[in-house]
């Protein structure tokens, strides 16, 4: 199934040195002082777009999961969540790996379009084990950021700690999905591995 467009915007592609800054970036942006007592309501979406392009721009996806070498690179945002905006705004103009960038909203899962990256909103924290059944054998980087997203079969889980922008990576669920993620990913974040392997089993 072809990803339906929304707001599709080809831009140059970024080097890999930039983007490892920008992952030092979106750290340091998240830990430094504000002048403001309050930051604004969408800085943590904004930081957390940003970390998430730019950890897209570190993975690998099989070839067959683009159509054509000028197919989009699609995003998914699942649910209500404000993430949806602050992701379109991060995106414009770029692209992943020389594919411009298309940037979906959904609501429902039963809606759900074709896409590499999967952004499920916090609304959709007691749907997660029928969306990842959805997902089930697709190349498909998954990631929110509520508490146990990793260890229930998301690929990533985002979260805010001590004013850092810190990660988990489940091992299992990324090699589910067929992605190969840099090494440089895999040492900034948390290893984690599927409830089914914590308990002891193969």
């Amino acid at each position: 199934m072809r990803p339906q467009a929304a707001r599709r915007r080809p831009g140059p592609i970024r080097a890999p040195g930039r983007a490892a800054a920008c992952l030092v970036l979106c750290a340091a942006l998240i830990g430094a002082p504000r002048a403001q007592n309050t930051p604004p309501a969408n800085f943590e979406h904004e930081v957390k777009a940003s970390f998430v392009y730019t950890v897209a721009k570190f993975v690998d996806w099989p070839p067959e999961t683009f159509v054509d070498p000028a197919a989009p690179f699609v995003f998914v945002v699942l649910g209500d969540d404000q993430f949806e905006d602050s992701l379109v705004h991060t995106v414009a103009g770029k692209t992943v790996s020389g594919h411009p960038v298309e940037v979906v909203g959904v609501k429902d899962a039963k809606d759900l379009v074709a896409c590499h990256v999967l952004y499920l909103g916090r609304s959709e924290a007691p749907h997660v084990d029928d969306v990842l059944k959805r997902l089930h054998g697709a190349s498909v980087l998954t990631v929110s950021d509520f508490d146990h997203f990793a260890q229930s079969g998301g690929v990533m889980r985002l979260a805010l700690d001590e004013n850092m922008v810190r990660f988990e990576i489940n091992v299992d669920a990324a090699k589910r999905a067929h992605l190969q993620i840099s090494s440089k990913i895999l040492k900034l974040g948390r290893l984690v591995r599927d409830r089914k392997h914590l308990l002891g089993a193969p």
